[in-house]
């Protein structure tokens, strides 16, 4: 019987180009460039296998490689714009964003109607922090690609980070409009419009009564500002984001969080306290999520796990000044006032810039000094400088205003009284009845000011500090 014959016919560079092909689809990028190779060794000067061996390499995060392969693909025809946008994003990708900018100017040039080059460009410009450009880059590549989740996921990412929130969250839903299941457009849906309501007002005290003559705890921060329908409605869409974005990917942390700080907005401690408790088996080193849940747990009374994750909370992120201050409130409303201090003084270390954390330590030393004399008059001084101080930095923080006047009138600076009184006077707050604290300088005694209702409910712009 005659033996079969071996088929020794060797492969083209065109069949392994087109295996390399077949390979990269599957995810097998490494194999797919031995079969690259293997085509350029036989035919040098093959142009499709060295833009597809590019495209692995940047699959790999082997940007270096792209490059030089997206090079020989422009040397062998300079008139290949997707090779420019390809070498582009691979040199973003190294951080070489002029580089790249460059390059997609080139693929631009050849050819106008290349959505990916004005993408990438975008991307290098968001980079550089050119936002106006990239935006612009954006636009042109979502009007000739209207129906590419991507570009509107890119641009609203953009305008998140320029703080147009309602912008970014109105990109964010095409996105998921067009993809679904979208995790990374469901979440940052999520977390701008959070930052849509950041600036929502938390209260103080309202109808505080003068810490610095009372004794009483000087923040009342058990009471909340009524909500109305819209800022409801707010937390409601942050609650309902982060639903969908559960939904699509239940190992969404971020979805959590925000759904828990949302819930804590709405006074729904046990829900939140539930998430942040997700959030945290995720992951586990997330200081802001324990801040967020000491919150939640100090409103549904368990003040000693309170604390102990405000402890954790500082332990994980040492130079965590929210913490140091919610901590400080918490140790104030116990009376814990020295160590309450001296929270405020790690807050204001951290964190000088914050208003109100010297107004907050200029109170509860306040309370802790007692009634003005002789022996803690330089007390008071530091006191009034931290009024200043909180004045300084937010110049219509109405209850600085107001606690200033009151300790100058105590202290006897009639003079320094009206002046900080007519300096209150040039900030109009809705939240106060002026009428009603307009003879505080002219008191007479400190028994006529315990009967002032100063009806001191002040807005202030609170932040989480990610």
């Amino acid at each position: 019987m005659a033996k079969k014959r071996r088929n020794t016919r060797k492969r083209s560079p065109k069949t392994y180009n087109t295996s390399g092909l077949s390979k990269a689809s599957r995810g097998r990028y490494i194999e797919a460039i031995e079969d690259y190779d293997k085509a350029i060794q036989l035919k040098p000067d093959y142009v499709e296998a060295y833009y597809n061996r590019g495209l692995s390499n940047i699959q790999l995060e082997e940007y270096d490689d792209a490059i030089e392969d997206f090079d020989q693909v422009i040397a062998l025809n300079p008139e290949n714009a997707n090779a420019y946008v390809e070498r582009g994003y691979s040199k973003n990708m190294m951080s070489e964003e002029v580089a790249a900018i460059e390059d997609c100017h080139t693929a631009i040039r050849l050819n106008p109607e290349l959505s990916e080059a004005y993408h990438v460009r975008g991307d290098a410009y968001f980079d550089l922090e050119d936002y106006a450009s990239a935006i612009e880059d954006l636009d042109e590549a979502i009007r000739l690609r209207p129906d590419h989740a991507e570009l509107y996921y890119k641009r609203g990412f953009v305008k998140y980070d320029t703080e147009d929130y309602e912008a970014a969250i109105a990109d964010f839903d095409e996105a998921i409009r067009l993809d679904p299941a979208n995790d990374a457009a469901h979440h940052m849906r999520g977390i701008a419009i959070e930052a849509l309501h950041q600036d929502d007002p938390i209260i103080i005290s309202p109808n505080l009564t003068n810490p610095l003559i009372s004794g009483d705890t000087p923040l009342d921060i058990d009471e909340l500002m009524r909500l109305d329908d819209e800022e409801i409605e707010k937390y409601e869409a942050v609650i309902e984001a982060a639903n969908e974005a559960i939904r699509s990917n239940p190992k969404d942390t971020e979805a959590y969080y925000n759904r828990a700080v949302a819930q804590n907005s709405l006074a729904n401690f046990e829900e939140a306290v539930s998430d942040f408790d997700e959030a945290i088996r995720q992951k586990p080193d997330y200081a802001e999520a324990y801040n967020e849940r000491a919150l939640a747990k100090d409103k549904l009374g368990d003040t000693e796990a309170a604390l102990a994750d405000y402890d954790e909370a500082i332990r994980l992120k040492p130079d965590y000044a929210e913490a140091y201050f919610n901590r400080g409130l918490m140790k104030a409303e116990l009376e814990q006032y020295e160590a309450a201090i001296a929270d405020y003084n790690e807050a204001i270390q951290f964190k000088p810039e914050e208003g109100i954390f010297y107004f907050t330590r200029g109170l509860i030393t306040a309370t802790l000094a007692g009634e003005p004399n002789e022996d803690n008059i330089e007390i008071y001084e530091t006191i009034i400088a931290d009024y200043d101080e909180a004045i300084r930095l937010e110049p219509d923080f109405m209850p600085a205003h107001f606690s200033r006047v009151a300790t100058n009138t105590m202290l006897g600076r009639e003079d320094a009284a009206k002046a900080a009184m007519e300096k209150m006077r040039q900030f109009e707050n809705p939240f106060i009845d002026m009428a009603s604290i307009a003879d505080i300088t002219d008191m007479e005694d400190m028994e006529d000011m315990e009967d002032i209702d100063t009806n001191l409910i002040k807005i202030i712009d609170t932040e989480e500090a990610e």
